[in-house]
C-alpha cells in the first residue's frame, strides 16, 4: 500500500535546495542568453532598415541601391541567431529535465546529483554559429560593398 506520498515528492534539505538554486541558475543563465541574442537580432534588424529605405531611388524597396544585399543580410543574421537561440533553448531544455529527475537523495538510479549535463556537442557549435557567423558575414558585406559597390553611388 502507499503511503500517500508520491514516487517524486522530493524532501526539503539544504543540499537538495542548494542543487535546485544551482539548476535554476543555469536555466537563467541560458534565458539571459536567449533574450540577449533576441535583442541583439531586433536592433540589428531595425539599423538594415535605414539604408535599404535611404538607398531607396523610386517608390519600391526593390529600386533601393541596396537591394537585395540588405535583405539577404537581414535574413543571414536572422538565420544565424536562431541557430544560437534554439541552442540555448536545447540546453535550458536539458537543465529543466535534470531538474525533475528527483530528491538527489543518494537513492536509486537518479539518486546523485552531477553537474554535468548529457553530452550534446551540436549544442556548443549551434551558439557558436550565432557569435562568430554574424561577424563574418557582417565582414563579408562589407567587404563585398568595397570591392563592388552598388551602381549609382
Amino acid at each position: 500500500m502507499s503511503s500517500g506520498k508520491s514516487s517524486h515528492s522530493v524532501e526539503r534539505s539544504a543540499d537538495n535546495d542548494a542543487v535546485y538554486r544551482y539548476i535554476r541558475g543555469e536555466i537563467q543563465f541560458e534565458i539571459s542568453l536567449i533574450n540577449a541574442r533576441v535583442n541583439w537580432l531586433v536592433a540589428s534588424q531595425a539599423f538594415l532598415f535605414v539604408p535599404l529605405t535611404i538607398g531607396a531611388k523610386g517608390a519600391s524597396l526593390s529600386a533601393s541601391l541596396f537591394f537585395p544585399l540588405i535583405p539577404l543580410l537581414g535574413v543571414g543574421i536572422c538565420v544565424l541567431v536562431l541557430i544560437s537561440i534554439i541552442a540555448a533553448v536545447w540546453r535550458s531544455q536539458q537543465w529543466r529535465a535534470k531538474c525533475r529527475q528527483g530528491a538527489y537523495s543518494g537513492e536509486g538510479e537518479n539518486g546523485t546529483f552531477s553537474i554535468v549535463v548529457p553530452y550534446t556537442p551540436a549544442i556548443p557549435l549551434m551558439g557558436y554559429i550565432g557569435g562568430i557567423g554574424v561577424p563574418v558575414l557582417l565582414v563579408t558585406t562589407w567587404i563585398l560593398l568595397l570591392l563592388a559597390p552598388p551602381a549609382g553611388s
